[in-house]
């Protein structure tokens, strides 16, 4: 992180990193069913984060444990089989183009639940990003199908509880490391994901016969182990080496990679995906005018 060519290709990385994770699902879903994914996301991610994070062990103190639970849950639990679901009827990148909603939700929940007063201008910013979801999911001009509509859903609650867990840990966790808080979460979903991934699904006999289910496993361990894990890491190197407003700056070109890989992938990006992305991006703008800090916690969980 020392010369400008490492953090720029470090940022590259992570809006690489997080902009393919609906790519990746989508790949992840052509061996497994939904609950599959999300079971072994979790698992692959808390491995992971245990083999780097374990010394953040320490920092463990009994009165945290209902707040490390529910991040775990909300964070990096529901939302990890919402948004597969969602890519079983949606394109990739519409559900990529959703998830960018987070700062808006975080908002939103910080100003009901703890106390938070927006501004005027972060009200604003709320109105357009929820306007441009609208859009993109509207009915009456939209290429989706009339019952796969309601599939939009899923990665708007997962983007809601993405927001509980991020204001959880701005005003109850700021003690913890970052790695203490991802270690820890994930750790209380990975004996229950275990357990249901090999005792209540047939992940074991569609891993020794389906042909492509080793290529998906594959995807699914780097969007784990990568995405969930070894990101954060890179994100806070980044945080401490240059700046909030730099750092937080990758939620603005996440949608993009994610529409960049679904078109490539062969899904249709028109007018309207375009339309529904400016719209959010002004409203995360808005909403995060000269809050860079609050935003950029946004990624702690991923």
């Amino acid at each position: 992180m020392k010369t400008p060519l490492t953090k720029w290709l470090v940022f590259s990385l992570l809006a690489l990193t997080w902009g393919s994770s609906f790519i990746l699902m989508k790949r992840g879903l052509i061996s497994f069913d939904f609950f599959q994914v999300g079971l072994l996301r979790i698992t692959f991610a808390a491995l992971v984060a245990l083999s780097f994070a374990w010394k953040s062990l320490k920092e463990f103190r009994k009165k945290d444990l209902k707040y490390l639970i529910t991040v775990g849950v909300l964070g990096n639990g529901i939302p990890y089989f919402l948004f597969p679901i969602a890519v079983t009827k949606l394109d990739s990148s519409l559900v990529g183009i959703l998830n960018s909603l987070v700062p808006l939700f975080t908002i939103i929940i910080g100003a009901v639940f703890f106390k938070m007063s927006p501004k005027k201008l972060q009200f604003l910013g709320i109105f357009i990003g929820l306007l441009g979801a609208v859009w993109l999911l509207a009915p009456w001009q939209s290429d989706i199908a009339p019952e796969n509509l309601m599939y939009g859903l899923f990665p708007i609650i997962a983007t809601i509880q993405y927001a509980i867990s991020i204001n959880i840990i701005s005003h109850k966790l700021t003690h913890l490391s970052s790695n203490a808080i991802t270690l820890k979460s994930f750790l209380s979903l990975l004996l229950p994901a275990v357990v249901l991934l090999f005792g209540f699904t047939d992940f074991v006999y569609v891993l020794t016969n389906v042909e492509t289910a080793m290529s998906s496993l594959g995807y699914i361990a780097v969007l784990g182990a990568v995405g969930s894990s070894i990101a954060v890491v890179l994100f806070n190197m980044l945080i401490k080496s240059t700046s909030a407003l730099f750092a937080s700056s990758i939620t603005y070109c996440v949608p993009i990679v994610a529409a960049a890989w679904g078109f490539l992938d062969g899904e249709q990006i028109g007018l309207r995906h375009l339309v529904g992305i400016a719209f959010i991006l002004l409203g995360v703008y808005l909403v995060n005018a000269k809050k860079e800090v609050r935003f950029f916690r946004a990624f702690r969980v991923r």
